[in-house]
């Protein structure tokens, strides 16, 4: 009996000797591999686990709407297999220890697998980009002042024997008015709030500005003077400030446009008042030059910035 304690004894202490070189052996194994491991096969391992986790979480949605087993399959281990005494592993924390991560490493791949399976991210991705107006707008600027600069400066004699006013109302209030608008609403849309009250303030008033010349038109000779366009103008002109101040924060570009700007609805306006040339003096034509000039700087602008 002496001799079997004995026996058990230095197979007791056999084996606790080979367990501790086990553990060293273990340990230098792991202190070599974590030394190897790079940042760029750290980055591979997170964009792998990542894809694995969305991978299973789609797997698990699907596993869900399946029917349960029965509890006995799931439950009961076949014969002859003994029980397991560590608790199961979740799959990222298998993938990553397989990969030879561990500590704070498993810890940030797991992190990562986690956010990329959540459903914020899903709708994140989700998430419709709307297409930049800037330019529609830019075109639509271009358009209406050239039309100005051309009546005014009587170019081809629109402003006299092929009077072209006719025309202008319909330009002014449906093609240019209807584009502002639109670009006003999908830059509401991008979140820029420049973009937004700019455009639709002068789709507003250039459309306002066309329906009142069809009014004259219509009217001919009994159409009252255009004193109280001039007005508007001035408004616009002093809103045009505002938007240039806000402008010069985001692009010095755009701020020099909105200074053009205003500046031509001011010289628009005094014009319109009759204020650039002689009131008595139906022949001078001073005032509708200086705001048709002003109008085809505007109008170059627009076409360098498109």
């Amino acid at each position: 009996m002496f001799a079997c304690c004995v026996e058990d004894s230095a197979q007791t202490v056999v084996m606790m000797v080979d367990a501790a070189h086990m553990d060293e052996f273990a340990r230098q194994v792991s202190v070599d591999s974590k030394a190897s491991l790079g940042s760029e096969k750290k980055v591979r391992n997170a964009a792998y686990f990542a894809e694995q986790a969305m991978s299973m979480e789609e797997g698990r949605k699907t596993v869900e709407t399946e029917p349960p087993k029965d509890p006995e399959e799931t439950t009961c281990p076949k014969e002859g297999t003994p029980p397991s005494s560590e608790p199961e592993k979740e799959p990222r924390e298998k993938d990553a220890a397989a990969a030879g991560l561990a500590g704070p490493e498993m810890a940030l791949v797991t992190d990562l697998a986690s956010q990329a399976a959540s459903p914020n991210l899903a709708r994140a991705l989700a998430r419709i980009k709307l297409v930049d107006a800037n330019g529609l707008a830019l075109t639509c600027f271009a358009f209406s002042t050239w039309l100005f600069f051309a009546f005014l400066c009587n170019i081809d004699e629109v402003g006299g024997k092929n009077n072209g006013v006719f025309y202008m109302g319909d330009m002014l209030s449906w093609g240019v008015s209807m584009g502002l608008l639109i670009s006003g609403i999908i830059q509401g849309l991008n979140g820029d709030h420049l973009g937004f009250t700019s455009y639709v303030f002068h789709a507003a008033i250039l459309g306002t500005i066309g329906r009142n010349f069809k009014l004259a038109v219509r009217l001919g000779p009994n159409a009252a003077p255009f004193h109280i366009v001039g007005f508007f103008c001035y408004a616009a002109a002093w809103f045009n400030c505002i938007f240039t101040v806000m402008a010069f924060r985001t692009a010095k570009m755009f701020g020099v446009l909105y200074a053009s700007v205003g500046m031509m609805f001011l010289l628009v306006g005094l014009n319109f008042e009759k204020m650039l040339s002689d009131a008595e003096d139906a022949a001078d034509k001073t005032g509708d030059y200086i705001a048709g000039a002003s109008c085809l700087v505007v109008s170059l602008q627009c076409c360098y910035l498109i």
